[in-house]
């Protein structure tokens, strides 16, 4: 093996400087960071907005109560502590002639800061309407958030008119549980703890398998485009007369390896700066209001180096197999297509990750969450936030580990059997079945 990883420091100190020099990667970089810089603020100040009610436009509701449920005076107080001061006009019904569409239509041109409210139970259950103009200044976020405390204003009011007292409505809000027990051989009963996951770790998932299919994405097609670009331009074949294929592949991987490291280290220590000054500014961190305590709680150094160690094996693995679908072609007119089972292999990892994500969040533990850590297409993209939310056993961990690493050595293995004659290849792009008979 020696032999054939002779001269790979070569061409991973080229690569890697080709690539810190290159105008894209400055451009990106720089692009990057500043994004990074003003995350913090920028969120902060959306939240800030979302949280003000001093904007609110709504100041009159027509109502329409087929009911008999509503109740102008607890409506207008809760509405009022929800921060609208709000007239509350009490009309008709909508069959009362033309009233209703007369008053439609003088909300919508000229009244446009008052909204109406249509309450009926014509179907069965009780449906409340809300019609706005939108010719006004009242904004959908707005109308969203006076739904949600009118339909709990409504609701008071249909307590109240059906003489519910405070002991019944207690009652009757209360959340109603279920569980299911399973009984041992003894008879006694075995507990068995909800396993499923939250909304919040469920979108944690979800979120670290988008950041790591961009990431293996773009180290893929940097690799391909390399292979093809030094393919097309014979440069590979003087460098093959010093240095052997596979140490050809291994020195671009590590160094894009390394490329997209600098820039996620990069990206986390200025996007922790911005937090810090920020939160210094404001009193408030940013970063407590976008990751759940239950998941911060959980981070520390182990996992979060564990973490990486299966993030960075993904882009190896995935970056030896883009490398080794790009000598598949010799132009770059043919790049998107010597691309495809790379792309379909990414996809397919990441549908499995989601699919079993969603199975944790619905039924918890179970087999196919057990298959996605494993699979090595699916496991680098799962594994570092199942290793965050503790989804990830000691023995899941040292198994997925110990597939992978094996699939990266089967690939480098193969790599090195059928890339010299793929790198000097030109013509038409290499099908799967030649490729597989290259091993021999």
């Amino acid at each position: 093996m020696k032999n054939k990883l002779s001269g790979w420091k070569d061409v991973f100190l080229f690569t890697l400087a080709q690539t810190l020099k290159s105008k894209a990667f400055v451009a990106s970089f720089i692009i990057m960071m500043l994004l990074a810089l003003v995350a913090s603020p920028v969120m902060n100040m959306m939240s800030a907005a979302d949280g003000e009610n001093a904007n609110y436009t709504i100041t009159k509701m027509y109502v329409y109560d087929e009911t008999g449920y509503f109740n102008a005076d607890t409506v207008r107080a809760m509405l009022k502590t929800g921060g609208w001061t709000v007239q509350v006009d009490m009309g008709g019904t909508p069959q009362e002639g033309e009233a209703y569409e007369k008053l439609c239509a003088h909300v919508d041109e000229s009244e446009t800061s008052a909204v109406l409210l249509f309450v009926t139970a014509k179907e069965g259950p009780v449906e409340l309407f809300l019609e706005y103009s939108r010719n006004g200044e009242i904004k959908k976020t707005e109308l969203t958030a006076f739904e949600q405390v009118l339909f709990a204003a409504f609701e008071e009011c249909r307590y109240d008119a059906l003489k519910v007292d405070a002991a019944q409505r207690e009652l009757l809000s209360a959340q109603v549980s279920t569980s299911v027990l399973r009984a041992g051989m003894d008879g006694n009963v075995v507990s068995e703890g909800d396993t499923s996951i939250s909304g919040f770790e469920y979108w944690f998932l979800y979120g670290l398998l988008f950041i790591g299919m961009m990431i293996c994405m773009m180290v893929g097609s940097q690799v391909a485009t390399s292979v093809i670009v030094e393919k097309s331009s014979k440069v590979v074949e003087y460098l093959l007369t010093s240095v052997k294929p596979l140490a050809v592949i291994v020195g671009k991987v590590l160094a894009m390896l390394c490329v997209v490291m600098t820039e996620m280290v990069g990206l986390i220590v200025v996007f922790a700066a911005s937090n810090a000054i920020t939160g210094q500014k404001t009193g408030e961190n940013v970063l407590a209001k976008l990751i759940s305590p239950e998941v911060l709680g959980k981070l520390n150094p182990v996992n979060i180096a564990l973490g990486l160690i299966f993030i960075a094996l993904g882009m190896i693995f995935y970056a030896t197999l883009a490398g080794l679908a790009g000598a598949t072609v010799s132009r770059m007119e043919e790049a998107g297509e010597g691309l495809v089972m790379f792309t379909i292999s990414v996809l397919v990892g990441v549908y499995v990750g989601i699919g079993a994500a969603g199975s944790l969040l619905g039924a918890g533990d179970n087999p196919f969450a057990v298959f996605a850590m494993l699979f090595p297409l699916s496991s680098p993209f799962l594994m570092p936030g199942a290793i965050v939310i503790g989804k990830a056993p000691v023995w899941i961990i040292v198994v997925s580990f110990v597939l992978l690493v094996a699939l990266i050595a089967l690939l480098f293995w193969f790599v090195a059997r059928v890339y010299e004659a793929l790198i000097v290849h030109n013509g038409n792009r290499i099908g799967i079945k030649q490729l597989l008979k290259m091993r021999n």
